[in-house]
Parts: C-alpha cells; structure tokens; sequence
C-alpha cells in the first residue's frame, strides 16, 4: 500500500474537485485526517533518530547533531502536518517520519513518556454535514455479516488451506456470536457490538464495578471479567484508547495496568507505521546487525501439519483450547494466543505470517499493528530482546492451575479424574491425544521436566482441588 505521501500526490493530480462540495463550486470538501486511534498522537512523537535516542536513554551521553532541538513537551495545536494544502490537511504516518523509532519496548516507553503527555479524546462533532451535492457517489448501502460471509462459502480455492467445512463452521459461529451478543445486556463483558455507546459502557462497569482492580488478567481463561474486552471497539474505532486511558488514570493505582497495556499496543502500531511493507516480511524486524537466519516451512508443504495447528488438533491442550475458542467465538487470551504462536514458530517452525493470517481471519479484535505486531515478537523475528519460547504445558499449569479453561473448550477432557492427565493426556491413553505433534518434552520447563523424571508426576494429587 501507498505511503501517505504517496496518496496525497495521487489524489492531488487526479481528484476532480467539483465532483463533491457543499454547493459552491469555490468550496470544495477539504479531506482531513484526525487521529484518535493511537493513545500517544504521531505529531507529539520525536522527529529524529537523535531525539529517539536521547529520550529512550536519558542518562546516557548522547552527541547532538547540528540542528537537533530537543522534543518539548507540549502538543501541536491541531493534527495537521507538512502534508496540507488547500484540499488536504493530512497526519503523517509513513515510514519516514517515524525513522529513527526506538525497535525495543522499554525504549519506546522511555522516549514517548519523556517527550509528550497523552492527549485528551477528541470532542463529538457537533452535527454531522451530509454535502448539498456529490454528483456520482454511489453511497451504497451497510451490508449484513451473512452478506460479508456469502462469498467464503462459495470461494473456489480454499481459505489458507482450509477445507470447505471448515470455513462453514467458522462461519455459522460467527453468525451465532452476533446473535448471542444481540440479547446480551449492555454491562455483560460478552456484549461487544452496539458503537460507541456500547463500549463506553462497558468501560465504565470495568472500572467503576472494580473489575479492573482485581483482574486477573494474565490467566488462559479471561471470561471472567478478568479482561477488559475493549480490544474490540480499538479495532472497530468505537473507543479511543485516550478516553480509556484518562478514565483508568482517574481511577488511580489500581488501573495503573491499562495505561500500561495501551503503550504497549502503540509500539505496536507504530512500528507498523515505521516498518511500512517491511512489516510483513518473512525475516520479519529482527533486532541486531547479524540476526538468527530462519528456515521457515512452507504450510502448503505438509498441509496436514499445518491445519492441525490451525483447528486446534495439536494434541497439546492449551494449545487446542486456545485454536478452538478463537474459531468458535473469535476471540481468545493474550496468554494463549502467546502460547499458540511460539508452537507454530518455534516448535514446528511454519512461516509466522500464515499464523498472523489465520489470525487475522478469525479475530474480531484484528488489528493490523497489534496483530503481526505481536506475531514477529513472538517468533523471534521482531523486536524481542529475549526471544521467547514458551513452555506449553508448563504454561498450563501456572495459568490455568484446575484446567478449567483447557476443559471447557475440550469437552474429551471433562470427564477425565486425574489431573495429572488433563496438563499431559498422552502419557494417560486419553483418546484424541494419544500423539502430540510436537516432542512433548519440548513442552515443559527444565524444572518441570526434571520433577517429571524424578517423581512421575508433575502436581501431587491434592495439590489442586476443583
């Protein structure tokens, strides 16, 4: 896609004014760009890969470039950029501007909470202007979810490899969410859909009720209130992340987390804005001058291999849970979104941006930014100073202590007595399980996996109690 320069140019040259204005030929409709989108605005952000550097490490020695002038804290007066004319008054959020962005985490934070301040929501407009005339634009109509999904069920080729029933039961749940969250009362955490209202409310009964307070929000299961569920109005554009952080900032300390969490999905949305078409290669934005070299496996290859993963028949619980809820409502936890993706890439070494597809597909909370965002951090080709690989059964076993979560998604392990089966099924003939796609030894921590040799078990029988 074009950058905005780009389509500024484009849109310059070939734009015809007079097709749409507001009855005077002399007064065309100006095209401008306001962002709420972000938490932190892109005109408030440093300019220079100098300025990055000297707010990102402020204690360190830093040699100033002729001309650079450090980043004042204050904000310009509007969104407006170099990009303007009569016509246009456009944000800039090509690469280019954003060269120089800080590519660690913690960096960014440092830069961005030494140079501005989070601004506050943009106000309603006041009414909303529909044009005298707009000779030639057909406006169209809102077309309906099965509408929107008419043309997956009659696609020719299949869907990232899925076959035909596959994509009709995606298909049918999704319509059965939307149905469901239509009868929801507006305070349900469940109910996500209605604008910006909806998402207000929510916000409010979050906080206000104290749920924020107390969640437990790094859990596999956050069904419980144990989430915020407003990644999905982010996505939609019904809620500013600014109006969520102001609200969690009143609310004091114990919202402190939200704050924390929206800075997190900037540095993913910008460094989409900085990596441009970037982003989407398979050598991903890795760290360093001499980054690790990934061979990674084609899907089509083995298309068994691959769609074991993407339905949730991995043989690995938490890893199955996490594929089966996301098909069948959507929407899954961080943690075993986490856990799903470092399967994929590490352990069975498929090209990440299959998994960021497949994602991409079935999330109601897709955001581009956030999504391929997180998929290069957890691959081990984006900016993850770390390079993480998570242990899945280990990871079940801090996260979802009682199997709860892997239970209600795996209905074969509900009538299983042991605990000790539901973390490690194959080791106990349970049917549907019997062989892991992965060597189940690559699953455990060293810990776990010492503890497992020496006593035979993983968690004493009255360790945990349903």
């Amino acid at each position: 896609s074009q950058t905005i320069k780009e389509t500024y140019a484009f849109y310059n040259n070939n734009m015809n004014h007079e097709r749409c204005h507001d009855g005077d030929e002399n007064n065309p409709v100006k095209l401008v760009s306001k962002v709420g989108y972000t938490l932190y605005h892109p005109n408030d952000l440093p300019f220079d890969p100098n300025t990055w550097k000297q707010l990102a490490h402020p204690k360190n020695k830093h040699q100033k470039k002729k001309g650079t002038v450090q980043q004042k804290n204050v904000h310009m007066d509007d969104d407006s950029s170099s990009l303007g004319c009569r016509h246009f008054d456009l944000v800039d959020t090509s690469p280019d501007r954003f060269k120089g962005m800080c590519r660690i985490m913690g960096d960014f934070r440092n830069a961005v909470r030494g140079s501005t301040s989070v601004r506050t929501p943009l106000e309603a407009p006041k009414c909303l202007v529909k044009p005298q005339s707009c000779k030639g634009l057909d406006v169209g109509s809102i077309p309906s979810l099965e509408e929107l999904m008419d043309p997956l069920l009659k696609a020719e080729i299949p869907i990232l490899g899925m076959d035909q029933m596959t994509i009709e039961n995606i298909v049918k749940s999704a319509i059965q969410e939307r149905d469901k969250k239509k009868t929801n009362d507006l305070d349900d955490e469940e109910c996500q859909y209605c604008g910006e209202n909806t998402a207000l409310k929510r916000l409010d009964y979050f906080i206000d009720q104290g749920y924020a307070a107390v969640a437990n929000r790094s859990q596999a299961d956050v069904s419980n209130n144990d989430s915020s569920r407003l990644s999905i109005h982010f996505s939609l554009g019904t809620l500013s992340p600014r109006t969520v952080y102001w609200k969690a900032h009143e609310a004091g300390e114990d919202c402190k987390w939200l704050k924390s969490h929206l800075e997190m999905r900037d540095f993913f949305l910008y460094t989409a804005f900085c990596a441009g078409k970037r982003l989407f290669r398979p050598q991903g934005l890795p760290l360093g001058k001499h980054p690790r070299e990934v061979k990674w496996r084609n899907p089509s290859d083995d298309e068994t291999y691959w769609r074991r993963w993407a339905t949730g028949q991995t043989h690995l619980p938490l890893v199955d849970a996490a594929m089966k809820e996301l098909m069948l409502t959507g929407y899954c936890s961080n943690r075993v979104r986490q856990n799903s993706t470092s399967v994929l890439t590490k352990d069975m070494q498929i090209d990440w941006r299959i998994g960021a597809e497949w994602f991409q597909f079935l999330l109601q909370d897709h955001c581009v930014g956030a999504n391929y965002g997180n998929w290069l951090y957890f691959s081990g080709v984006g900016p993850d100073p770390k390079n993480r690989h998570f242990r899945t059964v280990s990871q079940s076993i801090r996260y979802d202590p009682k199997g709860s979560y892997v239970k209600k998604w795996l209905p074969a392990l509900n009538e299983v007595p042991n605990m000790e089966a539901i973390f490690r099924p194959w080791d106990f003939h349970i049917s549907g399980f019997e062989s892991p796609i992965v060597d189940p030894k690559t699953q455990f921590t060293w810990q776990d996996l010492q503890r497992l040799e020496e006593k035979g078990k993983l968690i004493q029988e009255d360790e945990i109690q349903e």
